[in-house]
């Protein structure tokens, strides 16, 4: 009998954790990779309007989104960075594509 409670409670709080819309999954590498290029990033909201990331990106964390689909890659790239000003251009972006195409 305590056998079944366990197993029931434990079903709920799985369930409960699933479910919860307001999941975070953090994703430190990129924060660390971030950093080790030079960058200022103290936290998440580097590219994230939550310092603890997330869904909700930044106008930074937009671009990262858009070159992900531009360049046609599984993941973004932090490296990509490095040709992200506030007034970047379309045309600068694809021009520094060939010579930093993504790693993974």
């Amino acid at each position: 009998m305590k056998i079944k409670l366990l197993a029931i409670i434990t079903m709920v709080i799985l369930a409960v954790t699933l479910l919860n819309d307001n999941k975070t999954f953090a994703y430190p590498p990129f924060l660390k990779e971030t950093k080790a290029l030079g960058f200022d990033a103290k936290d998440c909201t580097y590219c994230h309007q939550k310092n603890v990331g997330g869904k909700g990106w930044n106008k930074r964390g937009l671009w990262l989104k858009d070159q992900k689909k531009e360049r046609k890659a599984p993941v973004v790239d932090v490296k990509w960075l490095k040709f992200y000003s506030d007034d970047s251009s379309k045309e600068e972006v694809k021009n520094n594509k060939a010579s930093d195409s993504p790693s993974n």
